[in-house]
């Protein structure tokens, strides 16, 4: 019997109704539906509805066959069925479906195309010819043929996967990567996709060969299993492999083992864990193995732990055995020392604490590891007011106390507190001025202060000091806005610093822990203290002042710049000899930063002698160029070295007023980067050069190709710089990118 039109049948145990039955035809075929539903499913369950909707359908009461035709959808157990025609076989429950099949599982997860599907037990079980499946991340795999097995499992014949888009204007051209083996199995309940005898084809054509690979299916985010191996050579290793293992540890936590096999060092093994806390996260990196005849070791581990809404904990412990270790198996190569440290510290809208312990673990010759300060502990707190009051005035509090020890060195215990108050203010013609208090005071006491790296003449000291600065800041901005070219600006600024004169009487006695160097520079041009930290202070009464300029154009193009210079009513000799601020006018300061396209900028820093405007310091970036064509330099230029002034390699007392010669050799070097990106194709290179000595410091060149499912990329390094007593060191860097794969990579070095 056939009807056309459209029908909704819901197969069930219950006899269906009369109007129902009467529309298919009579009772005889309803009783016959009805008993179809009673078949035993794979979950046990025996009345499981089985629903669909046809175009037409049709009875044979001899051959116990249903059949159902035009845009075909059937439903039993979860399970999903499209077809342009079903046959259901009620004398043995098999299912039969032809053209356009889509299989689709309960959650949506998976679906499956095919031309030709008998399925069973309730349609989990079922023998498909031409299938395809389209996967996440628009990966898709097709076959010959396939079983599925209680719809957990697919065994593919002669399948082909890939994650590749198809060519727009020729569909039926190779992807730019693909998977061909003789056999597949899709492990629907655990997510996996197993090949057997694969082959790679890049562009169709085969390059690799595995008799077995493995990956999880492209939903998956996290899986167990082998990741893709990598390999190459180096002069420290030999050649060598690298076979990294993934793990999953529940849902949040998981480790990649990694043994490094090699022909000159090892066996190692490398262990990544990682775990994830509601209230924060742990990280840990092992590693050991055989080098250069001796067993190597490292541990970096460090996590964060919230305690609840304002503060938190945490830890970092680095650790190696040596640094040989370390750059032999590429673990942290070229590091000079490694810091572990632990913490408390806590937030609030206006203030935050921590404190904390430190140590170090120096990683090159010229260091030594009983030189090295363990601080512990290092409190600190900070606080910052809104502006209240009839003045509207800002109150900062920062305190903060630290205990520095050493083995071989001075061992430093200072408690600081410096409190300082702001109040805006306007004056007549637009004037804005901010009035500051501040207070710099500390206590120190330290022993061994006839060590490094102070060298004092004393040996112990405790002392105590305060240094208060008063300042009036005044800037007068004057605006010009226009409609055509932008605003300009041209702004005034002068600043008066009050307060006494130390001098450097007491400076023998006070450990130099935070302010060991100094650059006078347009940054700090306006502070109260030009030095990084509190251990040494400048005093006394001065005047800063600058002028500063800008352009603001239309379309986000920026002119700006700005000079200044600072003037000390008195000379001491607080500050190192060439530092810029010796003489009572200070040198000058400057700044400009240059915008006048979105394809180029540049920015300068500098500092010139006030007496002879001669070049003590010179700082230059710039980019230039569109995407397409991509050019950045820098020049660095400086008369002194500042690093030489506390080289632990110069035996002797640390002499500020006449520092070691080589304190006055200057730095120039240059660096210049160069990249284009060109449709698929990224090129970059550049190098740093030390134009003192006239030899390159470090090159380095990168190409690569991407596009939406595949990118390799070469890169080139090379440092001509002794590091650690070496000779400089070379490395090249092949990576394949893989889409759902993963990353093979060589290199040597």
């Amino acid at each position: 019997m056939t009807r056309t039109g459209k029908f909704l049948l819901l197969l069930a145990t219950t006899a269906l109704s009369g109007a129902a039955a009467t529309a298919l035809g009579g009772s005889a075929l309803a009783q016959s539906i009805g008993t179809l539903a009673t078949g035993s499913s794979a979950s046990g369950d025996k009345n499981a509805p089985v629903s669909f909707t046809a175009d037409s359908l049709s009875y044979d009461k001899t051959g116990k066959i249903i059949t159902a035709t035009g845009h075909v959808v059937a439903i039993q157990n979860g399970q999903t069925l499209h077809a342009d025609k079903v046959t259901i076989n009620r004398a043995t429950n098999v299912v039969t479906a032809d053209g356009h099949v889509v299989l689709t599982q309960p959650d949506g997860s998976n679906t499956v195309y095919a031309e030709h599907v008998v399925l069973s037990h309730n349609m989990k079980d079922g023998v498909m010819e031409a299938v395809a499946a389209r996967l996440a991340q628009n990966a898709r795999i097709i076959a010959n043929g396939g079983r599925r097995y209680d719809a957990k499992l697919d065994e593919l014949s002669k399948p082909v996967y890939s994650a590749c888009d198809l060519c727009k204007s020729d569909p039926r051209s190779p992807p730019t990567w693909a998977i061909r083996a003789a056999s597949a199995t899709r492990d629907l309940e655990h997510k996996m996709i197993e090949f057997r005898d694969a082959t790679l084809l890049m562009k169709g054509i085969p390059v690799f060969w595995l008799p077995y690979l493995s990956e999880p299916d492209p939903s998956v985010k996290r899986q167990s299993g082998f990741l893709i191996p990598s390999g190459g050579a180096t002069s420290q290793l030999g050649a060598f492999a690298v076979i990294p293992y993934y793990l999953t540890l529940g849902k949040t936590a998981d480790v990649t083992l990694t043994p490094v096999l090699a022909t000159k060092q090892g066996p190692a093994l490398k262990a990544h864990f990682r775990e994830a806390f509601n209230q924060g996260y742990l990280d840990v990196k092992l590693s050991g193995g055989q080098d250069r005849g001796e067993f190597g070791d490292s541990v970096f581990a460090n996590g964060t732990f919230d305690l609840n809404q304002n503060w938190r904990a945490g830890f970092s412990y680095n650790r190696a055995s040596n640094p040989q270790y370390l750059d032999d198996f590429s673990i942290l190569p070229n590091a000079s020392y490694l810091e572990s440290n632990v913490f408390l510290e806590g937030f609030t809208a206006s203030s935050y604490a921590r404190i904390d312990a430190q140590t170090y673990q120096g990683l090159v010759a010229s260091v030594n590891q009983s030189e090295l300060p363990i601080v512990g502990p290092y409190a600190q707190y900070h606080y910052v007011s809104p502006p209240s009051g009839p003045l509207n005035g800002t109150l900062k509090i920062d305190t903060s106390f630290f205990n520095v020890m050493r083995d071989v060195g001075t061992n430093t215990r200072r408690l600081a507190f410096i409190p300082s108050y702001s109040v805006p203010f306007t004056l007549p013609a637009g004037i804005i001025g901010t009035a500051r208090l501040q207070l710099d005071a500390a206590y120190y006491n330290a022993d061994k202060l006839n060590q490094q790296p102070n060298y004092s003449e004393d040996q112990q000291a405790s002392i105590g000091r305060a240094q208060p600065y008063g300042a009036v800041m005044l800037r007068w901005p004057l605006m010009r806005p226009t409609a055509r070219w932008g605003s300009q600006l041209i702004e005034p600024i002068v600043q008066l610093v009050a307060s006494p004169n130390i001098g450097i009487s007491q400076n023998d006695r006070i450990p130099n822990e935070d302010s060991l160097d100094l650059e006078f520079s347009d940054a700090n041009l306006f502070a109260l203290n030009r030095y990084p930290g509190i251990d040494r202070l400048e005093g006394g009464s001065r005047v800063d002042y600058a002028m500063h300029a800008a352009w603001y154009l239309p379309g986000g193009m920026t002119l700006d710049g700005l000079i200044g210079q600072s003037y000390r009513f008195h000379k001491d000799s607080v500050y190192l000899p060439a530092s810029g601020l010796t003489d009572n006018a200070s040198d000058i300061v400057a700044r400009a930063v240059v915008a006048p396209t979105s394809w180029f900028n540049i920015t300068y820093r500098g500092r010139f002698s006030h007496t002879s405007l001669g070049n003590r310091m010179t700082d230059v970036t710039a980019n230039v160029g569109p995407a397409r064509l991509r050019v950045s330099g820098g020049y660095l230029y400086t008369s002194t070295n500042p690093y030489a002034l506390y080289d632990n390699t110069v035996l002797g007392e640390v002499d500020t007023l006449n520092p070691p010669a080589a304190y006055f050799t200057p730095r120039q070097e240059a660096t210049l980067n160069v990249s284009s990106q060109v449709g698929q194709w990224n090129l970059s290179g550049g190098g740093q050069r030390n134009l003192k000595t006239g030899k390159f410091d470090v090159v380095n060149a990168d190409i690569g190709w991407q596009n939406d499912c595949f990118g390799v990329n070469l890169l080139f390094y090379k440092r001509f710089t002794s590091f650690n007593l070496d000779n400089g060191s070379t490395a090249v860097l092949l990576q394949f990118n893989f889409k759902t794969l993963g990353t093979v990579g060589f290199n040597a070095l």
